[in-house]
């Protein structure tokens, strides 16, 4: 009678682990929220909108360079002249006069502001990935918290029938009191894990639904609590080649902030070539008529007025040399930053599937050994708390498989996202690949 008890239990303790070995060879669900949603998610927030309005003043600064610095101005007066002896002579001048830049002035002002303007594209463009890189860190962080009170919650109702099963067996006296505390404890323990679990999940969950308004439930797609995510996460990686470094060729050949660094040291380049040719003063033209001795004399007449101040145009022609060198040590820092970034994201991605074999193994020796203790314990082998043990080990082998597995996919979807193959701004093109 105690054996056929006990095997039941066994059963019970078992199903969870069964369950999850039948389905390890499903394919990878896609845990990321849908492509179109993200898309309008990540246009409504601040600091992506606020990129859109540097664009537009961008844009309104490359038109009043491309205008020029000088306005016509409009001259009036008004004398009275007296000549001695008594006579009064009412007298007007009026002119009209503005300053020309030269023809270098005029292309290289047309120049910068068309990269006036590609800064300020490139610079939305690294906005949005910035975001988007920041929702997926949250998207995931979400995720592991739902996936981790999905298994808390499973494991409390076992523990739970596991505790009702030992309640009847000590009613049937066919089990020592000493039995029944150990499975409350252990029950108590883990529904204490569960209730954390679910508050943890909860506060995230909400936290990132504010933040990201539209966004779906992240436990809406996650599979059930007795499904496994896979073994293996696909790499991607082109024939014949090394996977990570066509990874980090096809990051580094379409990355916003290093183009968006470049662009802005060859915007330096280019104020300091225009400040250069500031050197050389751009003249003011005019013309002016005037009426004197009261309409008795009339003249017209045309001048040219040139500026000629030297020192202060050198010094900030020499300021303007010197701000485009840092500019381009900048870009060189940047470089060598974005290169080292690329290789740590496609080096974490690789390490993350490495460690998730590992889990995984972990895990299939964890349930194993659960599964021989339970035998065991129905057989009279061993004790409660040998069974119990193992029970707790195998839960938290579980728990590290499915947070590597989320860490896998995230480290996978860091390397799509950062090589534009998934969540790509408007206007950016067709992504390679959808998940």
């Amino acid at each position: 009678m105690r054996r056929a008890t006990v095997r039941c239990l066994t059963v019970l303790a078992c199903a969870v682990s069964l369950a999850c070995g039948a389905r390890a060879q499903e394919m990878p669900r896609a845990v990321l929220p849908p492509p179109a949603t993200v898309q309008e998610v990540l246009v409504q927030l601040p600091q992506v909108r606020a990129a859109g309005a540097g664009l537009a003043l961008a844009q309104a600064r490359g038109e009043r360079l491309r205008a020029g610095p000088h306005d016509w101005v409009a001259k009036a007066g008004a004398n009275q002249r007296r000549v001695q002896g008594g006579t009064r002579y009412a007298e007007t001048e009026l002119g009209l006069e503005t300053g020309m830049r030269w023809p270098g002035k005029v292309a290289a002002d047309h120049q910068l502001g068309a990269a006036v303007e590609q800064v300020a594209v490139l610079a939305q463009a690294d906005a949005w990935h910035e975001a988007a890189r920041t929702l997926l860190a949250d998207w995931f962080e979400a995720l592991r918290a739902a996936r981790t009170d999905q298994l808390l919650q499973a494991q409390e109702a076992l523990r739970a029938r596991t505790l009702a099963a030992t309640q009847r067996r000590v009613d049937l006296g066919e089990a020592a009191t000493l039995e029944l505390l150990a499975t409350q404890a252990e029950h108590a323990r883990v529904k204490a894990q569960a209730a954390r679990a679910a508050a943890q999940a909860m506060l995230v969950r909400q936290s990132l639904l504010r933040r990201y308004p539209g966004l779906p439930d992240p436990a809406s797609l996650l599979p059930p609590a007795d499904a496994p995510w896979p073994a293996e996460v696909p790499e991607g990686g082109t024939d014949g080649q090394d996977p990570a470094a066509a990874w980090v060729a096809r990051i580094l050949e379409d990355n916003h902030e290093l183009e968006l660094a470049e662009a802005q040291a060859g915007q330096t380049r280019l104020q300091a070539e225009r400040m250069q040719l500031e050197r050389t003063p751009d003249p003011t033209v005019g013309v002016r008529a005037t009426r004197e001795r009261g309409g008795q004399e009339h003249v017209l007449g045309v001048y040219v007025s040139l500026p000629l101040g030297s020192a202060g145009r050198r010094a900030d022609a020499q300021a303007a040399l010197a701000q485009a060198d840092v500019a381009q040590q900048e870009l060189a820092r940047t470089r060598q930053r974005v290169e080292a970034e690329a290789w740590r994201v496609v080096g974490e991605a690789a390490q993350a599937r490495a460690t998730l074999a590992q889990q995984r193994q972990a895990l299939a020796y964890s349930e194993k050994s659960a599964a021989l203790q339970a035998r065991a314990y129905a057989l009279g082998e061993s004790g409660l708390g040998d069974w119990l043990l193992a029970q707790r080990g195998a839960l938290d082998a579980r728990l590290a498989a499915e947070t590597a597995a989320l860490e896998a996919q995230q480290a996978q979807a860091r390397v799509l996202l950062d090589a534009h193959r998934i969540w790509t701004p408007p206007g950016h093109g067709t992504p390679h690949a959808e998940h």
